[in-house]
Order: structure tokens, then sequence, then C-alpha cells
């Protein structure tokens, strides 16, 4: 990530959604091998299904190659942290949300 901080959109697709979809700000590629490598070396539970990954926690959420992450939760604070976790765990230095309804 070269020090810079990753800066997302973070939607809800709908109000009666139980899930929360970020979407990078600057497009970005991210291998999944090489992510799911990064992420399991932080100590996060992944599977990779090959087209994207699943990482195990509370809440659970899928990572995709584009950057863009779904959250399984619809607590907005927990959706946050768990981003934050992955981009973090992916080399970013402070990762910084703007909410979009």
């Amino acid at each position: 990530m070269n020090g810079l901080s990753m800066t997302y959109y973070l939607l809800k697709p709908c109000r009666t959604a139980t899930a929360f979809i970020s979407t990078l700000k600057k497009p970005r590629r991210f291998p999944l091998e090489e992510a799911a490598r990064a992420l399991a070396s932080s100590g996060l539970g992944v599977t990779d299904l090959k087209v994207m990954l699943v990482v195990a926690g509370d809440p659970e959420l899928t990572f995709y190659e584009s950057g863009k992450i779904l959250v399984k939760t619809d607590d907005e604070a927990a959706a946050k942290s768990a981003i934050d976790r992955v981009y973090n765990a992916l080399g970013a230095d402070r990762v910084e949300a703007s909410a979009v309804a």
C-alpha cells in the first residue's frame, strides 16, 4: 500500500438490507492469493473461493479482487471496524470511510 491511506465509500444497499458494501474511492486490484496470505498472516480466518475470499469473524465478510467488501451486518460501526481490519491487514496505515446512504 506504500503507506497511503485506503479510503472507501460505505454503502447500505437498502434500508432493510442486513449488509454494508465498501467500494474503494481509488480503483485498485488485490490478487486474491496474496490477499489471502496477508489476511491469514494477520490472524484472520480466510476461505479462498478463487473468485472471492470469505473472512471469518464477527461480522463475517466477503472480499473481492476489486477491493470491494461485503459485510454481513446491519451495524454500521461493526461494518467499518471489519473493513478497516481487512484493509489494515493488507497494508493500509489508516483507513477512512465516507458513509453514503
